[in-house]
């Protein structure tokens, strides 16, 4: 029996449909799932600036926005993901200047159109940092992994006491913005480290330099 001129029809039909799913990017088209990649991805070395507020809470403050002391909303944690949006964010009183310069050139030198910063606060000990091992990422969410251990003796610090930290992290990719969800660990102390010493005494305040910057650009 010949096929009647119905089935003819919706045949040619579902075939017209296949070949435009094709061509709208299914499951096996190579550009969608190149794009999943760089949606999600790790950074086992990534860029990232750290910078200390010895007299603050916070690093990073909102110029866009206020609150009822008419002051800059602190900023916790957020994906900047354009150069306007990188534009409101201002640095904290109490962060040393040459700090609040490698800020500004750190979020103005950004490439928006495929990299995005990420924005995180932390609490750390004046004689401990941190060393950032990696940082992963998928749509809304972002997560960091650290090691912490104490700062040279040279540099400026005093046991006992918390200081705030600001860390931006530059992602190889172009995100949206939206943040939904973010997270870190950790362990102490780092399990491979150059450093040559273990202990600052618990008692005593280290002068060093208070605006010393390593080679990287990160705040000790």
């Amino acid at each position: 029996m010949s096929p009647t001129r119905r089935s003819l029809l919706g045949s040619l039909s579902f075939g017209a449909l296949g070949a435009l799913g094709g061509c709208l990017g299914g499951a096996d088209d190579p550009e969608s799932e190149s794009a999943r990649r760089r949606v999600s991805g790790t950074e086992p070395d990534p860029t990232v600036l750290k910078v200390r507020n010895p007299d603050g809470e916070t690093v990073l403050v909102d110029g866009s926005e206020t609150n009822d002391e008419g002051e800059p909303v602190s900023v916790g944690r957020e994906l900047v993901a354009s150069a306007a949006r990188a534009a409101d964010l201002l640095v904290a009183e109490g962060v040393a200047d040459a700090a609040r310069e490698r800020v500004r050139s750190f979020l103005d030198e950004t490439d928006y159109d495929a990299e995005t910063v990420y924005v995180a606060r932390a609490g750390v000990e004046s004689c401990q940092r941190l060393e950032i091992q990696s940082v992963s990422w998928d749509p809304g969410h972002v997560e960091y992994e650290y090691c912490r251990e104490l700062r040279p003796p040279d540099e400026a610090c005093e046991a006992d006491t918390r200081v705030a930290l600001g860390l931006l992290f530059r992602l190889p990719v172009a995100l949206d913005g939206r943040l939904t969800g973010s997270g870190s660990s950790g362990h102490a102390p780092c399990q491979t480290t150059g450093t040559d010493y273990a202990v600052i005494d618990a008692n005593a305040t280290v002068p060093g330099n208070e605006t010393a910057i390593d080679e990287g650009g990160d705040s000790r």
